[in-house]
């Protein structure tokens, strides 16, 4: 009985105090989100909870280690989509924002969306591609990490975001070794 408590006692410590990637995800309806099951694959559940729009900026304000944002844009006006950016995008802690949703058609609504948002990597409609490019930022952003940490001599944190970079790259290997075999 001792060491199934003990056990029990560790898993939640390790859930507690494990690492989380600093990405949220805001959908218009909390319903399963593609991109979360996907990237929730690919991190081996190392993600946030997806929140409702509503309550992104609450959680920015209150969250200054979230470096990446999704916006699922599903049924926004561009108005509201575009007030949503301006708000968001004024916080500094905010390096990237994801929207996930269809793009303006026209090149000038595009070129005016990124240059208005700088902070805008990516704007699609495929689920997959967001996922895929925002895991492979991430990983970029682990290895700049390590090799920051390393310069300074701190080798262990080093070596902790070399790690997540390596785990990022292993996810994604497998999310696209199912997806090749799903088409064969």
């Amino acid at each position: 009985m001792k060491s199934k408590f003990l056990f029990f006692s560790i898993r939640i410590f390790i859930f507690l105090y494990r690492w989380t990637y600093p990405v949220l995800l805001a959908v218009s309806s909390l319903q399963e989100s593609p991109v979360y099951s996907i990237l929730k694959k690919i991190t081996h559940g190392c993600l946030m909870q997806p929140i409702p729009t509503e309550e992104c900026y609450d959680k920015l304000k209150l969250n200054q280690n979230i470096k990446n944002l999704i916006l699922e844009l599903a049924a926004m006006s561009v108005e509201k989509r575009d007030h949503l950016l301006e708000t968001v995008s004024s916080l500094d802690s905010i390096e990237s924002i994801y929207l996930l949703g269809k793009p303006p058609v026209m090149k000038e609504e595009r070129n005016k969306l990124f240059n208005n948002f700088y902070k805008v990597c990516m704007f699609c409609e495929d689920s997959d591609q967001l996922a895929v490019q925002l895991v492979l930022d991430m990983a970029s952003q682990c290895r700049m990490s390590g090799n920051q940490c390393n310069a300074v001599g701190d080798k262990d944190t080093a070596r902790k975001h070399f790690q997540r970079a390596m785990d990022l790259y292993d996810g994604l290997k497998q999310f696209i070794g199912a997806t090749s075999h799903k088409m064969s």
